[in-house]
């Protein structure tokens, strides 16, 4: 079930939107959450680092970051892309070193949580998957 298999990652892509993006939003394949890392900082607010309920639209995300970050503007570079493959894989590899680089010791922290989350709620869909579920019926209960 899990695999690194399939879709290649063009890691150089990957490093320019670590080291350059100012918010940037990952997704998972196996659950709805998106990993939200917003690097900017100003007098009054530092990094943030978190788990976040997906939105139909850049303009949602907008809305939603001047509920939450209303103390910046818009971001100068606003990244969203859907990780291909496992959050383990992600960890493993520490695809994320790059950007780890660039957060304060308390948004790493924060980092480091999201993807303790992440992986657990990965780990849930799999064996969800695997037992048969709602969102992931099993052959058997046709």
């Amino acid at each position: 079930m899990r695999t690194e298999n399939g879709i290649p990652i063009d890691t150089e892509a990957m490093e320019k939107l670590l080291t350059h993006g100012d918010l940037i939003t990952i997704g998972f394949t196996l659950f709805p959450l998106r990993l939200l890392i917003d690097t900017r900082t100003n007098d009054t607010d530092g990094q943030w680092v978190g788990l976040v309920e997906p939105v139909a639209s850049v303009q949602e995300r907008y809305l939603w970051l001047g509920r939450h970050r209303g103390s910046f503007g818009p971001p100068q570079a606003f990244s969203f892309f859907v990780w291909p493959q496992t959050v383990r894989g992600l960890v493993e590899r520490d695809v994320l070193r790059t950007l780890r680089q660039r957060l304060s010791p308390e948004a790493s922290a924060a980092l480091d949580s999201a993807l303790d989350s992440a992986l657990d709620l990965e780990r849930q869909a799999i064996v969800a998957a695997v037992r048969g579920s709602e969102a992931w019926p099993a052959i058997w209960q046709a």
